[in-house]
């Protein structure tokens, strides 16, 4: 190597680097879906908190049951996001069983039962308590449609990005597919 000012190695003109400028395959994978993971576990946290907000000020008994399932899945944000800052694989598995199996079903669920395809079941209902004065639900189902599907949306994008960064993050299988 030589320095700025100092003589330059002969045979070359200086344009032999770019054969040193590539980046591994699963560092671009890797920093691509690990972003849009954090976009979708932002996303998945900012409407947990939106709804345990509105919970709490309408009152806990307001919710529905798919609203009490899709809310027991935020704690799986967290191990998502700790997982994408620290590369931990284990972690982000953990996300994924808990987005797929309580998430999306809830969403499905919720989206559903707006369109009076599935049954809406109060918490009150099923534990007893007294009707609310208020239920928990927006005045317009255009809205429910929106983050419905937003959200639903969101949660498959989460769970593709997983997907392709576990396939990324598994060097001795990509190895074996190319042979």
């Amino acid at each position: 190597m030589s320095s700025k000012a100092g003589p330059r190695a002969e045979g070359t003109d200086g344009s032999d680097w770019k054969h040193r400028e590539k980046v591994a395959y699963q560092y671009v994978v890797s920093v691509k879906y690990k972003n849009a993971m954090k976009r979708t576990i932002f996303y998945h946290a900012l409407l947990g908190v939106a709804l345990l907000v509105t919970a709490v000020q309408c009152g806990l008994n307001t919710l529905t049951s798919w609203q009490v399932m899709w809310f027991l899945g935020i704690p799986g944000c967290i191990f998502g996001f700790r997982g994408i800052v620290k590369n931990n694989i284990t972690m982000i598995t953990i996300y994924q069983i808990l987005l797929a199996s309580l998430s999306v079903p809830a969403v499905v669920w919720g989206v559903c039962a707006t369109f009076g395809v599935a049954p809406h079941y109060p918490v009150y209902y099923l534990l007893g308590l007294e009707k609310p004065k208020m239920l928990m639900m927006p005045a317009s189902t255009k809205v429910i449609y929106f983050l419905g599907g937003t959200t639903f949306m969101s949660h498959i994008c989460s769970l593709v990005a997983i997907n392709k960064l576990t396939e990324a993050w598994n060097v001795t299988s990509r190895k074996s597919k190319r042979q």
